[in-house]
């Protein structure tokens, strides 16, 4: 895979009187994993929201590969490459998994917008894919990645949540993001789900994609993340290696509750 270099510069975000991004920059890199952490109400779903498209900053530019993606919808940015995942589980739950991870892999296709909700509608109704014996290679190659290859038949929506995690990325990764953007992707994963998690995601990183997560659980995010940015009350309070992160006072305070005097 080929990644690109998606960058957050100077984001701020206002809901009325409340600024919950205030004036944030980051950057994700291809070949890395970069991650952001904070408590709850830092900041981070609504700077993943901008980064995205689902939200508009206030201020600031996004950019991908140096070219302004501010205004780009999330469609229009999940075309240029840029892949995610949601904090709520977002599965067709009538298909099976291996129908699921086809509709990752027909939106990688040039096709009009109109065809390609058709091929989503069909799926649901339990007609074939469009394209189907095309993307077969590339449903195979993340299903084993993801070790998904006993459920490739099961209907997603009988699966537990665990799984269907993992079904979610392998949509986004069929779809051959160069930047992949995962909202807390551990969530609901027990502890050998949460270690194969993150085998995946630096397999992933390897091949060249840019993987950015936001994430609770800080023995994964210490553990993978090459980068890691930490947020609180809308701003950034530190960032750089994994290791430093961890370890500054600010972050032992706001977000690891450690009291540093």
């Amino acid at each position: 895979m080929t990644g690109a270099t998606l960058d957050g510069i100077g984001l701020t975000k206002r809901f009325g009187g409340l600024t919950a991004v205030d004036d944030v920059s980051v950057r994700t890199e291809p070949g890395s994993v970069t991650a952001l952490i904070g408590p709850n109400g830092a900041g981070k779903t609504t700077l993943f929201q901008c980064l995205t498209g689902s939200e508009r900053p206030d201020a600031g530019q996004v950019l991908l590969d140096g070219v302004d993606i501010t205004r780009r919808t999330p469609d229009a940015r999940a075309r240029l490459g840029i892949g995610r995942t949601f904090q709520r589980l977002s599965v067709f739950p009538t298909m099976t998994v291996a129908d699921n991870l086809g509709v990752g892999a027909e939106n990688r296709t040039s096709a009009p917008a109109a065809l390609r909700i058709a091929a989503l509608l069909g799926g649901i109704l339990g007609l074939p894919v469009v394209n189907e014996r095309k993307h077969r290679p590339r449903v195979e190659e993340v299903l084993d990645l993801l070790g998904l290859g006993e459920v490739r038949d099961t209907v997603a929506g009988t699966l537990p949540t665990g799984t269907l995690r993992l079904v979610e990325l392998g949509r986004a990764l069929c779809h051959d993001p160069r930047v992949l953007l995962l909202d807390e992707p551990a969530s609901g994963l027990d502890t050998n789900e949460t270690q194969h998690l993150q085998d995946v995601l630096r397999s992933v990183a390897e091949s060249g994609v840019a993987v950015l997560l936001v994430e609770h659980d800080v023995d994964l995010v210490f553990d993978v993340a090459d980068r890691v940015y930490a947020m609180a009350e809308g701003r950034l309070i530190a960032s750089g290696a994994a290791a430093d992160v961890r370890s500054d006072p600010a972050v032992l305070e706001a977000y690891l509750d450690v009291s540093v005097s």
